[in-house]
This record gives C-alpha cells, structure tokens and sequence, in this order.
C-alpha cells in the first residue's frame, strides 16, 4: 500500500499555473536567475515561493545584454494592469522595510508575477485565494532617465 501524497494549496496552484503557460512568453536574465532562486526558497509565503520557482522553470535564461528593454526586470519601472483592480504605476524592487511608495516587492504575489513580462504582455496569475485572474504590463521602463516618463504616467 503506498502512502497518500497530498498536494499543498501552493503546489497545486503552481501546477494549475505551470501547465496553463507552459509556452508563455517569459524571459529573465541570467544575473538575476540565482537571486530569484535564493529569494523563492527562503520566503515564508508558500503560493509566492512555489509560482516564482515556476516561472524561473518556465522562463528564457538570456544574458543582461541581450535581454530586450521591454521587459520587467528588478528595478524596472511599470504600468500594470489586473482584472478587478485599475491600473498603476510601481517600480518592482527587493523587500526592503524602506521600498518607495509606488515600490512592488519582487517577494509579493504581484511581484513574482510581473517578472519576466513584455510591455503589452498578459498572463492568468492567482489571487490570494487561488482564483486565476488576466495580470497585464502595459508599460515598461528600464532607463534611468525616468523623468519624462514619471511626468506623464503621473498626470
């Protein structure tokens, strides 16, 4: 008789989101793959920790010169846009206690989910409960000139 495996809340979502874009459009950079890992494997939070460690799977590994601007990365800047919520403006940066107001935790739901995203770019990504919700890029800014950009998103 084999012992009963049961699958936690986090893997089975992970899972659910894994197969359902296993061909998604997902590009990472190679400097940041082993930062991500670390990251995932020490989070308390299991449904962050399991759906990040899937999209690093999932993801094209390319070298930080040959990653197109397009795509968020750490520290980039962006517009997002998710089903039942409006759209904003967020910067996606490291957990820190002392993070910008318009910062987005790379640790939180939101933030596992962007990573690797194109401007113009959705994907189905889960709530809190597990629900699948349409999570969109609409913008992305990897310049350090921002200025023109932040004047215009803010307006």
């Amino acid at each position: 008789m084999q012992p009963c495996l049961q699958m936690s809340f986090a893997e089975s979502v992970g899972g659910t989101w894994s197969s359902l874009h296993a061909d998604a459009d997902l590009v990472i950079s190679r400097d940041e793959v082993h930062y991500l890992r670390t990251l995932a494997l020490s989070l308390d939070d299991d449904l962050v920790s399991q759906l990040l460690l899937k999209k690093l799977r999932l993801a094209r590994i390319l070298a930080p010169a040959d990653l197109p601007a397009e795509r968020v990365r750490m520290s980039s800047y962006f517009e997002l846009a998710a089903e039942g919520g409006g759209r904003c403006f967020r910067q996606l940066v490291h957990p820190s206690p002392h993070s910008p107001a318009y910062g987005l935790s790379i640790a939180s739901l939101l933030g596992a989910g962007v990573i690797g995203l194109r401007a113009g770019q959705s994907i189905l990504w889960p709530d809190e409960s597990g629900e699948l919700k349409e999570l969109s890029v609409t913008q992305v800014e990897n310049c350090p000139g921002l200025s023109s950009w932040l004047t215009a998103v803010e307006a």
